[in-house]
């Protein structure tokens, strides 16, 4: 019932606020103890409750504001609040007049919960405990009068903690009080202790406000590209992606399963690469992409573990890039757990034939979407890739680290723990790139001060053509005779490639042979295994090679612990088909850790014009499986 008052200031018709407010408490009092069944006593006690909880508001002037109209509303929503259901609702009380706890949760601003006296409480059961960082509450004549309350939380719903203390604005919006720190809990109450008019509690929506389970399904219209992890480091991580319009899109993200925080792209357009920053080392992260409509599904990552830390698990292939049977088959068995490691190597002819937009698309990011939504993935270029341009695709699809003196990401490095990695252009190194891309020498003048310059006690370098090979293409002699001597001088552990369809190990080489009894050779290993057709060896096992398989597709998995670097060649199947072990003395983490990890920043690759999408973009009907020898044949050489 809405009360108003007539007449002037100071007019008979005029009840003072303070006289009024005295009246109602009495009255309200003795009617609560009032047993008399008289119906005139009961219908006098219920209008009077309705009109003292109203509280005629100070006299009125020229200047006072016209009273309150309800008006329909739907679903609550408040900025800063991720909307929480409430299971049941209960209060200390109510006016006796309809003005029930219930009121407040039914979205109707026609409608309240009101308790008399200071200390009246309104309590929400979540109906199990929840990741709570506020409440949001709609108050009665939140205009004119002012709450004074305190939030409190609860796990059982009857020990409560504070969480905030407060008072209103005069206001008749809305209004989201954060915690100061997100906590949990089942039960969410609040306290009123009157307000600037009387001592009624009354409030018209509450809800609390909490971190929401995020769905790991992908929603809205589906992502041409789902997202991919590129160029993780120890404090920042690229997520890339493409959209099926032009917008500019952002990613929610956080450490644990909390996505509070928020990234934006730089520019609006069809591809996007958001940089996650201020992440911890060493951490896994959850992200969401939101993008023109469209909802990623929440996924995790780990970032790159510092220094500090003994241990990585880390896994490599070659020659993958099919869309076919067993790039399939080696795919499901790393995407089982935890078997792709923290960080995957691709070590070339990451798309066939050509390393095309379509190619990359279909060949590539479409048969890796769930693997590289999860696990970082650092490549290195392939002849196939060299085919279109020199590999502009390849760099306009990857975001590679650009730590070499030229900003290009054709070869770089990284540190990921106790592993320094590099990665290099080997195409480079044999001709295949004009000089204006690449060249020999600056390639070799970047790697020996690179390797020189770091202290992680371990080091491993990735590339595509293979210093020894009995495979079909044999040896890249170009690239022994030009890179072995600085591996070997820098104290190289273990040299990863691709090229042949096989998996080879050699001994420890140094120089041209086997390194000699007592002396430090490097182990060459191929795993050209990772989905294109197999090729037969072009004669017997040489007296080099450790092992060789080309009858199992596979991976190579590598654990880094400490003093000790242990491999396993695995098949699709699991079994493991070749393992190794190496082991040295580490030095004690202190000694490595003043030295600075290598950068990791990278290009934002191509600025889309976000009216007219580059034809690149344009994707055609999708591409049937490279599975024919003839499919991944060499054609350049």
């Amino acid at each position: 019932m809405a009360w108003q008052a007539s007449g002037r200031a100071g007019g008979r018709g005029f009840i003072a606020v303070q006289n009024w407010n005295a009246i109602c408490g009495d009255f309200v009092g003795r009617a609560a103890m009032n047993k008399s069944p008289l119906l005139s006593t009961l219908l006098l006690t219920v209008w009077l409750t309705s009109a003292c909880e109203e509280s005629i508001p100070p006299a009125p002037s020229a200047e006072a504001p016209a009273p309150e109209v309800p008006t329909a509303a739907p679903a609550l929503t408040a900025s800063n609040c991720a909307v929480l259901t409430t299971a049941q609702v209960s209060a200390s009380g109510d006016d006796g007049a309809g003005s029930v706890a219930a009121n407040s949760q039914d979205d109707d601003l026609t409608t309240r919960w009101s308790g008399l006296g200071k200390g009246a409480w309104l309590t929400m059961d979540l109906g199990g405990s929840q990741a709570l960082t506020g409440v949001a509450v709609t108050w009665h004549q939140g205009a004119t009068r002012q709450n004074h309350f305190t939030l409190s939380t609860s796990e059982d719903g009857v020990s409560f903690t504070q969480a905030y203390a407060g008072t209103s604005a005069l206001s008749a919006a809305v209004q989201t009080y954060a915690f100061g720190a997100q906590r949990s809990g089942r039960y969410v109450r609040i306290t009123v202790n009157g307000n600037t008019v009387n001592d009624w509690a009354s409030i018209i929506e509450t809800r609390a406000c909490g971190v929401q389970p995020v769905s790991s399904v992908d929603s809205g219209p589906a992502l041409p590209r789902l997202p991919y992890l590129q160029s993780v480091g120890p404090t920042s991580a690229l997520v890339a992606f493409r959209s099926g319009v032009s917008c500019t899109p952002y990613v929610r993200f956080g450490p644990g399963s909390d996505l509070s925080r928020t990234a934006t792209a730089t520019a609006a357009g069809w591809r996007h690469a958001v940089k996650l920053e201020n992440l911890s080392p060493g951490q896994t992260y959850s992200y969401v992409v939101e993008a023109c409509g469209s909802t990623a599904g929440v996924r995790q990552f780990r970032t790159a573990s510092g220094a500090g830390t003994s241990r990585v698990h880390f896994t490599a292939m070659g020659d993958f890039g099919t869309g076919g049977s067993l790039q399939s088959q080696v795919l499901t068995r790393m995407a089982q757990g935890s078997n792709a490691g923290e960080l995957i190597l691709a070590l070339g002819d990451n798309a066939y034939s050509s390393g095309t937009e379509q190619e990359f698309q279909d060949r590539m990011f479409k048969p890796m979407a769930a693997l590289l939504r999860q696990v970082p993935l650092f490549a290195a270029p392939g002849n196939h890739e060299y085919v279109t341009d020199q590999g502009q695709p390849y760099l306009d699809n990857l975001y590679m680290p650009a730590n070499n003196p030229a900003g290009s990401e054709r070869y770089y490095s990284f540190d990921w723990g106790p592993v320094h990695f590099v990665s290099l252009d080997s195409n480079c190194a044999i001709g295949l790139a004009s000089s204006d891309r690449c060249t020999l020498a600056a390639q070799k003048s970047w790697v020996k001060q690179d390797l020189a310059a770091t202290s992680r006690p371990w080091k491993v370098v990735f590339f595509h053509h293979p210093p020894w090979s009995s495979g079909e293409h044999g040896s890249q002699l170009a690239m022994r005779r030009e890179f072995a001597p600085i591996f070997e001088q820098a104290g190289v552990d273990l040299v990863l490639t691709g090229h042949d369809h096989n998996y080879e190990r050699s001994k420890p080489m140094k120089g041209d042979a086997v390194a000699a009894s007592g002396t430090q050779g490097i182990p060459y290993v191929v795993v050209g295994s990772g989905g294109a057709t197999l090729r037969a060896f072009q004669g017997s096992q040489p007296a080099w090679t450790a092992y060789r398989n080309n009858t199992d597709a596979g991976y190579l998995s590598v654990v880094v612990e400490g003093g000790t670097l242990s491999a396993q060649f695995i098949n699709p199947s699991g079994t493991v088909r070749d393992s190794f072990s190496l082991t040295k003395t580490v030095p004690a983490t202190s000694a490595f850790l003043v030295s600075p990890a290598s950068s990791v920043e990278t290009p934002p690759g191509p600025v889309d014009d976000p009216n007219h999408p580059p034809a690149s973009l344009r994707f055609g009907q999708e591409l049937p499986p490279a599975d024919r020898p003839e499919d991944v044949a060499d054609l350049m050489e």
